[in-house]
């Protein structure tokens, strides 16, 4: 069989802007720089809560700026507002087991909604 050299193709492909969206992956950190931006928590609360004594997670100093593993934190911040919500002051008072939050439930808690995905386009159309 005779070895074949690979062809080079060059495409133009034309995007409608409008229906184009790009999702970056969230960063591996958090810092005062990016806290409010990727979860919704405001600065001065991120420095509040990772300065606060008995803070759990391992916070990196570099100069001024704090820094946490982003996925720790949000495991964190999400077992504290369960707290919250189970707190026997949160609610009307009863012997029933509280229920588990709702995903809603913890965003709202958060200051945070849900968005819908945006529909995805049919192959072939415009």
């Amino acid at each position: 069989m005779p070895h074949r050299t690979p062809a080079t193709m060059t495409v133009t492909v034309a995007l409608d802007p409008e229906g184009l969206t790009v999702t970056a992956a969230p960063p591996e950190t958090l810092s005062q720089l990016n806290v409010e931006h990727v979860t919704g928590v405001p600065v001065r609360a991120f420095l509040e809560a990772i300065r606060a004594p008995g803070f759990p997670l391992d916070v990196a100093k570099l100069g001024k700026l704090r820094i946490v593993h982003r996925a720790e934190f949000v495991r964190w911040l999400l077992a504290q507002t369960a707290k919250d919500l189970h707190a026997p002051d949160h609610g009307p008072a009863n012997d029933a087991a509280p229920a588990d939050p709702t995903v809603d439930e913890v965003l709202a808690e958060l200051g945070l909604e849900r968005v819908a995905a945006p529909a995805k386009r049919a192959r072939g159309s415009r």
